[in-house]
């Protein structure tokens, strides 16, 4: 394909973080005494920022979602972080992009340092000229955000970059910063919301993706 800059998104996309946010989610509501929400509901916290989430799904005011994001935060750094698996052929069509001299880079609403620990955990790092994540205090955690900082510091231009991500904080990010996003369908969010959202491309699976920059 024409694009010379690679952004990949991390949860759902690159690795599967079903059960280590599931997970820490448990724990954090554990820790709070509030009810545990349905699974169905947990599920909806993969993508998008999680004071947003907090106060979406669980009602809790804004002050009250920072400290739920801090609980959560306490309890991935110790055990969420180490229950991200990688979905099969990620490594080749890293190897593959690197191969046809591709910059790849990463843009995750994960908080930075702990997606660090991830993508070097997997295994992956090395595929990857820089990663962006959400800051520590929630300050920089919207998509749109992370992906103009990181064409600041790595000097991207949009026209030169696509995102591939899983879920319509993706599609609506890619858009608002200028950039066509290729949308996965093994991740969180179905086709009918990747497209109203926006999605240039939709892909079923990885092996798809391969024959995408064949």
């Amino acid at each position: 394909m024409k694009y010379e800059n690679i952004i990949f998104d991390l949860d759902g996309t690159l690795s599967n973080s079903e059960i280590s946010i599931t997970t820490t989610l448990k724990q954090t509501f554990e820790h709070l005494g509030v009810k545990i929400p349905p699974y169905e509901t947990l599920l909806k916290f993969i993508g998008p920022p999680l004071v947003e989430s907090f106060m979406k799904y669980c009602g809790l005011d804004k002050t009250a979602a920072i400290n739920a994001r801090h609980i959560y935060q306490s309890y991935f750094d110790v055990t969420g972080k180490e229950l991200n698996v990688l979905y099969d052929g990620i490594e080749d069509l890293l190897i593959n992009l690197k191969n046809q001299r591709k910059h790849l880079y990463i843009a995750t609403t994960k908080e930075e340092k702990a997606s660090e620990y991830i993508v070097g955990k997997l295994g992956i790092a090395k595929y990857f000229d820089k990663l962006v994540g959400a800051s520590k205090d929630n300050s920089l955690s919207e998509k749109c955000d992370l992906l103009k900082k990181l064409f600041t510091i790595s000097g991207i231009s949009p026209d030169s970059a696509v995102l591939i991500g899983d879920t319509t904080y993706d599609v609506i990010g890619a858009r608002k910063a200028g950039i066509d996003c290729i949308a996965v369908l093994y991740g969180y969010n179905t086709a009918e919301q990747l497209l109203n959202g926006g999605a240039n491309i939709l892909v079923k699976d990885v092996k798809t993706l391969h024959k995408l920059f064949a």
